[in-house]
């Protein structure tokens, strides 16, 4: 079974980018329930709080490159 298509033009993030993202997300005081790069119930209720918190939109909870580009700008 294929997972859903990432939405928008992004390319599904690798396992590394997912983990950098979860990794990120908790160095800035977010519970991603783990650092694994699986994209649970919890990273993306962190990843859609993080996207309020700093405008980005949608805040739909993908955690996607947009997203990691963001976090690897810093606070």
């Amino acid at each position: 079974m294929r997972p859903p298509a990432f939405p928008g033009s992004e390319r599904t993030p690798t396992l590394a980018e997912l983990q950098e993202i979860q990794k990120r997300l908790t160095d800035a005081g977010f519970d991603t329930g783990g650092i694994d790069g699986r994209v649970g119930n919890d990273t993306m209720l962190a990843v859609r709080n993080y996207q309020r918190k700093v405008g980005l939109q949608p805040a739909d909870g993908y955690a996607g490159l947009t997203v990691l580009a963001r976090l690897r700008q810093g606070p």
